[in-house]
């Protein structure tokens, strides 16, 4: 499709340790890296913060996902402290998703709110594994995230491309990700 840039990442694991699953080598050559803590290893809520927290701080990773990891009528979520989580989310630059995908809904409306009011850019996002759920989920996603009073200029992937870019790059420390160069017309797929 002509005039769309197509960004390459991935979703990393945030492992027990705290280190991310891939290696900082693989990670650089990607233009935007968003990490998941998928298992909580049997570990307490401030491990797991900690966990999170570390990821933040790594200069490549843009982004955390569903953070509290909720499992709608399964699991309410990892009980840490949320207003840390944003205070360092703001602090580093890393974005935090709020999540369509039906199982997760997270950030939840309330903690969207809290996000936000805590100065922290969001990402709004389907999580869809299956292109035929993709809208729905995605609905599911802006429907949560407006129940959190988040508006447009709340969200990442609202922003023109310059201002995606600009955002991956002051957390490189200026660096504009690959994406961010000439290499990003030869990204684009045309039909």
């Amino acid at each position: 499709m002509p005039g769309i840039v197509v960004l390459h990442g991935v979703e990393v694991d945030i492992l027990p340790d705290g280190s991310l699953d891939f290696p900082d080598e693989v990670l650089a050559d990607l233009d935007l890296v968003i990490a998941s803590l998928h298992d909580p290893a049997g570990q307490p809520a401030d491990v797991i913060l900690e966990r999170y927290l570390s990821a933040m701080r790594h200069p490549l990773v843009n982004a955390i996902t569903h953070p509290a990891n909720r499992l709608v009528g399964r699991h309410e979520g990892y009980p840490i402290d949320y207003d840390e989580l944003f205070r360092v989310a703001v602090e580093t630059g890393t974005a935090l998703e709020v999540d369509g995908g039906p199982a997760h809904l997270d950030l939840d409306g309330h903690l969207a709110r809290r996000a936000v009011q805590a100065g922290v850019t969001l990402t709004v996002d389907s999580d869809c594994h299956n292109a035929a759920r993709l809208g729905r989920q995605m609905q599911l996603g802006l429907g949560t995230a407006r129940r959190g009073g988040v508006e447009a200029r709340h969200v990442l992937n609202t922003r023109p491309l310059p201002e995606v870019l600009d955002f991956i790059g002051r957390k490189r420390g200026g660096a504009a990700p690959p994406a961010g160069d000439d290499a990003a017309s030869s990204r684009q797929v045309d039909p």
